[in-house]
């Protein structure tokens, strides 16, 4: 029977992808109090703090990792805070910008920081959302919306990518110790 030794790197994986689930949710958490669409009343269109931890995740632990924390904050996140349409919009929206980080990964260091890989998932993610909705209601006069949030992506990916540019020291000392 397997004990749960200091050395067991199953246990310690699946410890720290639960405190980053938990760090992601309190993330979505924070977001659904901040009442964003008084400044910015666009449909859409968040912060992405849950991001950042995504993204550290994918790059500084691994790709499964943040596939996993992602798809459990994701429906964790429709399951309190949202409804099955919410639900469809962010899983797509997540999909993508998990697609747009396995683009980044090569360059990752050579040609971008933390900041140029945010602005590209959150892009991606305004992508996968606006497919969602072509899905959802059948209409493609919804892609004329897709600009407004590529342009929203860009700002939203860059606050998120420079906390994570500032975070990223942390959590990697919190991923090699393991």
């Amino acid at each position: 029977m397997p004990t749960l030794s200091r050395g067991n790197s199953a246990v310690e994986r699946l410890c720290k992808n639960a405190a980053m689930l938990a760090l992601a949710m309190i993330f979505s958490f924070v977001e659904h109090l901040v009442p964003l669409s008084l400044l910015i009343p666009l449909p859409g269109v968040k912060l992405g703090l849950a991001n950042v931890v995504i993204t550290a995740l994918f790059f500084l632990a691994s790709p499964l990792d943040a596939l996993i924390v992602s798809a459990a904050r994701i429906g964790l996140s429709a399951l309190l805070f949202g409804t099955p349409v919410s639900l469809m919009f962010s899983a797509f929206g997540g999909l993508c910008a998990y697609l747009f980080l396995w683009i980044c990964r090569p360059f990752y260091d050579r040609f971008f920081s933390f900041v140029g890989v945010s602005v590209l998932a959150a892009t991606g993610h305004h992508f996968g959302q606006i497919l969602a909705a072509v899905i959802l209601f059948d209409n493609g006069v919804l892609l004329t919306y897709l600009p407004i949030l590529l342009l929203a992506g860009i700002l939203m990916g860059g606050i998120t990518g420079l906390l994570l540019n500032t975070m990223a020291p942390r959590l990697q000392k919190l991923f090699k110790r393991g």
